[in-house]
């Protein structure tokens, strides 16, 4: 399921994350997600839980970086 955030320029409420322009994660469960209303144009930015279907994303991403959250335990 995905999440959805609302624009605070023009009100649309149908802003999902999973369609990020730029994600900087904070922990393992959540990030900060930057994205475009497609609406208005406005750049939106949301400190959100990771969505289940993208932390297979950032964890590969974590481990290609050498970041904590991909490293073994």
């Amino acid at each position: 399921m995905s999440q959805t955030i609302t624009c605070p320029a023009c009100g649309a409420s149908d802003l999902d994350v999973c369609r990020y322009d730029s994600m900087m994660v904070v922990r393992a469960d959540l990030a900060m997600f930057t994205l475009r209303c497609p609406s208005c144009g406005a750049k939106v930015s949301s400190m959100q839980s990771i969505p289940s279907q993208l932390r297979e994303e950032v964890r590969f991403a974590a481990i290609e970086v050498g970041a904590g959250m991909g490293r073994d335990r």
